[in-house]
């Protein structure tokens, strides 16, 4: 009989480990959560003479932006003193035409966005979406993501994102003033106190 309590006792307390165990990993996922920030709104205007001299099928970088994703504002907003970043990513990337009224991205073959840790490697740096086919009469492009892993950029807390665009003529006007909008999501997972 004592036996049979002895080992009723220990099987017990191993099941309430166990439960504790696998409890304390489910508070740790769900202490984790995701982050998404607005990259503030990037105006940029091209100017029709810088591309008088170009190929139509030559790629240009339209503009850059610089990103700062401030983590550790994040981590006081959440009362957190220290954590691990993972699942860097885009949501969005939009590029609309604001000026000329009326204007269309006609004259637009191809766009696709990139993210670097410097301006120097915009070029050959990540990318983060690109254009699939232009519809005629289209003035905002919502660019397909190409699913980027950008933890260690956002882990850096600055990096560059670059609008490169290559033209299949000439502008509508002798200046297009447009706006780039992009959406960065991470996870935050805290690290235990």
């Amino acid at each position: 009989m004592k036996k049979n309590a002895l080992l009723s006792l220990l099987f017990l307390g191993l099941a309430s480990l166990l439960v504790s165990t696998t409890s304390c990993d489910k508070v740790k996922e769900a202490a984790s959560f995701d982050v998404k920030i607005n990259a503030p709104a990037h105006q940029f205007t091209l100017d029709s003479a810088d591309y008088l001299t170009k190929s139509t099928l030559e790629e240009s970088l339209f503009t850059y932006q610089l990103v700062n994703i401030n983590i550790d504002s994040v981590l006081n907003a959440a009362g957190i003193s220290s954590a691990t970043i993972s699942n860097g990513g885009v949501t969005n990337t939009t590029l609309t035409i604001l000026l000329p009224p009326g204007s269309n991205f006609d004259w637009l073959q191809s766009a696709r966005v990139t993210a670097a840790a410097t301006l120097e490697g915009l070029p050959t740096g990540t990318q983060i979406a690109h254009t699939g086919t232009i519809n005629p009469g289209s003035s905002t492009l919502d660019l397909i993501l190409d699913n980027a892993a950008l933890t260690t950029f956002i882990n850096n807390s600055n990096f560059y994102v670059g609008v490169f665009g290559t033209l299949v003529g000439p502008l509508p006007s002798s200046q297009v003033t447009c706006v780039f909008n992009s959406t960065f999501v991470f996870t935050v997972n805290p690290l235990g106190e």
